[in-house]
């Protein structure tokens, strides 16, 4: 059975794959490529795997403690790993989505594209520091997520409200306006979950 030590490193592993994901997952939808998009879902059913053995571990650990305190880190622990699991599955959404739009030659214009590219970076920027929160035992990178909480869900409504606005000049094209509200949905959805990462970062005794 794993000692904590060894489920905290699993956990970075786990965190880094999550971001591993998300990079390759835009890297296919700017470039076009279906083979790297098929090669983010085997690492997303790499990632279930993972989140099932240290949900096991866990709770294998969590009938050896008695104290308060080791429980609630326990439970803070498989938090996290729930919230990694669930960007994967919203990384898999947006294949899903980026796989349809390659086959059907879809094509954002080129306003949309720079709003979903600088939508990305944020989540990217804020992925990497829960990354380097978890591996470097350093919570002033999750404090750094968590310094406009806002932000994103800002980001978002304006992107939505200014797509409206080309679609209904006739600059996007119809068939692809679902799709690029599932994008950046989707994405918001990936920080929503880095956010509640950083949290319990923060909450870590």
């Amino acid at each position: 059975m794993d000692d904590i030590a060894s489920v905290r490193e699993k956990i970075n592993q786990m965190a880094e794959l999550a971001l591993s994901m998300l990079v390759n997952t835009f890297d296919g939808f700017m470039k076009h490529e279906l083979d790297i998009l098929s090669d983010v879902l085997k690492n997303e059913d790499k990632l279930n795997d993972m989140e099932k053995s240290l949900n096991f571990s866990l709770v294998e650990i969590s009938k050896e403690k008695s104290k308060s305190a080791d429980v609630r880190y326990i439970a803070l622990l498989a938090e996290i790993v729930g919230d990694l699991e669930e960007i994967g599955d919203y990384v898999k959404d947006m294949i899903e989505r980026i796989e349809i739009k390659i086959k059907e030659r879809l094509f954002f214009s080129e306003e949309a594209l720079s709003e979903y590219t600088h939508l990305y970076s944020v989540v990217h920027s804020a992925l990497t520091d829960v990354v380097k929160s978890l591996k470097l035992d350093d919570k002033n990178f999750s404090r750094r997520i968590l310094g406009d909480e806002e932000h994103v869900d800002r980001l978002l409504i304006r992107y939505r409200n200014t797509h409206t606005k080309r679609l209904l000049s006739g600059i996007c094209d119809p068939r692809a306006s679902n799709m690029y509200l599932d994008l950046l949905d989707f994405t918001a959805q990936i920080f929503r979950h880095i956010k509640a990462i950083a949290n319990n970062i923060l909450d870590l005794k």
